[in-house]
């Protein structure tokens, strides 16, 4: 029988461990920062993954219960009264384009980065409802990184300080599985590597499942 919990519980886990590796890399190989991008395809395309379609969702309840059992829901900040400052543009229309979760390793932190076209309006403010800390980067301009253009692209994001690589991957996994509703034993796909000049890709497309 699958337990879904398990199974939630390794999939965190398995996110961490890619966290924690992307804090050496960044520190101890290339002395730089790092990106790192968890995709439903690979960043070539054509995959022969199924399309994310109602039919395959689990359902939500099974889902939150899950969260719930697991004890990840604990650290939640729930008000359903809340009305959040959102931009009226440039969220997503439609599902043509693929989710993504991105982070940059920076020296001292790392954030969770989400462009506003992978979330529609009413999952960011269900991010807002359901989990803390996350902003928009115009409301919080000290955490822009070098050469981000803060008025061009003003993502959805949240900072950590390293040690935190399982809180950062609770919150992905709330957002992959609760919000996006991707089944718990979904392959994706990874990208890593290092900003700049350095050349150091690690994954380039690796499945993760």
């Amino acid at each position: 029988m699958f337990d879904y919990r398990q199974e939630l519980e390794r999939r965190i886990a398995q996110f961490a461990g890619y966290l924690k590796k992307m804090h050496h890399r960044a520190h101890e190989e290339v002395h730089g920062p790092c990106f790192i991008i968890f995709s439903e395809r690979p960043p070539t395309g054509g995959s022969n993954e199924p399309a994310l379609s109602e039919s395959v969702k689990p359902a939500l309840e099974l889902v939150v219960s899950a969260f719930d059992d697991a004890g990840i829901n604990s650290v939640t900040v729930i008000d359903h009264e809340a009305e959040f400052d959102l931009s009226d543009e440039g969220w997503r229309e439609d599902d043509s384009q693929d989710r993504f979760i991105q982070f940059s390793i920076e020296r001292d932190w790392f954030c969770v980065d989400l462009p506003r076209q992978t979330l529609f309006r009413n999952e960011a403010e269900k991010v807002l409802r359901s989990r803390n800390g996350f902003f928009y980067l115009r409301d919080r301009p000290e955490f822009t990184l070098k050469g981000e253009d803060v008025d061009g692209y003003d993502p959805f994001r949240k900072v950590y300080i390293y040690g935190d690589e399982e809180s950062a991957a609770e919150d992905m996994a709330f957002i992959l599985f609760q919000v996006w509703r991707f089944p718990v034993d979904w392959r994706f796909f990874v990208k890593a590597a290092a900003f700049g000049d350095k050349k150091s890709d690690w994954e380039n497309g690796t499945p993760v499942g």
